[in-house]
């Protein structure tokens, strides 16, 4: 009788063989799955590194545009800054290729320095005087804080001068920070940016929204000045604070003056509504000027579906010659072009 043991074996090792090059196909399709997977996230990002890149040039080149504008208006001005100069436009787009470019300048000279408070050197009198103007501005701004305008001035004054003690008995400085449940140093040095404020003691949220258009940080600067072509005609209270006159004396100078701005500071002081005020001796004329030395500018550059936000800050030098001296990267795109943080150096 024959055996068909030998043929079951057969079968079994067929079947086992079968088994076994099913599972290798089955691997090999893992594999290659797991090769396209990863060849698809590579290319994805180095699709998104590129249009990244893409974006981040197109700011750049919006500020070096932006720059060359600048120095060309001031340059065909004797230095003269107006807001009817090609960098003042407003909601400036600009289409390109994959993409768009949107850019807004603002003038440095057109806010109150928050860093003027405090300055090196500075006699103690002209100090308060400054800290007197910023408590004027809060006045004619209608703040309401929970504390006093004038602890609000002598808080940022406490928060940049190199010491730890308070200026004034109720103020904040060193030893007042520690203690806070969240503790944390005072800077004892220059605000980079005006959203600094927010962790001085006094500037809440409130606070901070009611004076941001009118309030800048010019790092590592504390000179006070203010260009009076520039100012908005929109928010007079700068001036009003500046000349201690009420919104419809500031609103009769701003309707006055030029379109393209007052060629000097004498035009200014001639016109008669400004002579007119009845305090006008007693104004530190040295504060205001025609011609400004520093600029911010807000980028948002898309390429694609990428959006990069550039912010840049510029000083001009006495030859017109501009130098870009701090620059943030990111930020809020998501938004119109305004003003945002930036860092002191590059």
């Amino acid at each position: 009788m024959m055996s068909h043991r030998p043929l079951n074996g057969r079968r079994r090792q067929t079947g086992v063989a079968l088994i076994s090059v099913l599972l290798i196909i089955a691997l090999c399709v893992i594999v290659a799955a797991q090769i396209s997977t990863t060849q698809r996230m590579s290319i994805s990002r180095s699709q998104n590194l590129f249009e990244r890149q893409q974006a981040f040039e197109y700011a750049m080149g919006a500020e070096a545009f932006v720059k060359a504008t600048i120095e060309a208006s001031l340059e065909d001005n004797d230095g003269k800054t107006s807001l009817d100069q090609p960098w003042a436009m407003k909601g400036m787009a600009f289409p390109v290729n994959g993409g768009v470019i949107e850019g807004q300048v603002r003038d440095l000279y057109s806010c109150f320095n928050v860093n003027a408070l405090w300055q090196d050197n500075m006699d103690e009198a002209l100090q308060k005087k400054r800290r007197e103007l910023f408590v004027r501005l809060l006045e004619k701004l209608n703040v309401d804080a929970e504390i006093s305008h004038t602890d609000l001035a002598n808080n940022i004054y406490d928060w940049i001068d190199p010491d730890d003690y308070a200026t004034e008995a109720v103020g904040y400085d060193g030893d007042m920070y520690t203690s806070l449940e969240y503790p944390y140093l005072s800077a004892n040095s220059a605000l980079a940016h005006e959203n600094e404020l927010r962790v001085i003691y006094g500037f809440n949220p409130i606070v901070l929204d009611k004076i941001k258009k009118h309030v800048c940080a010019i790092p590592q600067h504390h000179g006070l000045q203010i260009n009076i072509n520039t100012i908005d005609e929109e928010n007079p209270e700068l001036l009003m604070a500046m000349l201690d006159i009420d919104e419809s004396t500031a609103q009769s100078i701003l309707s006055e003056r030029p379109e393209e701005g007052f060629e000097d500071m004498e035009a200014f002081w001639q016109l008669q509504s400004v002579a007119s005020i009845n305090n006008i001796a007693s104004v530190d004329k040295s504060y205001f000027t025609v011609s400004s030395k520093f600029f911010k500018l807000i980028t948002n550059a898309s390429y694609n579906d990428v959006k990069f936000a550039l912010t840049s800050l510029i000083q001009m030098d006495d030859s017109y010659k501009g130098t870009v001296i701090g620059r943030r990267f990111g930020g809020e795109i998501e938004r119109e072009a305004d003003p945002e943080d930036e860092q002191s150096n590059k």
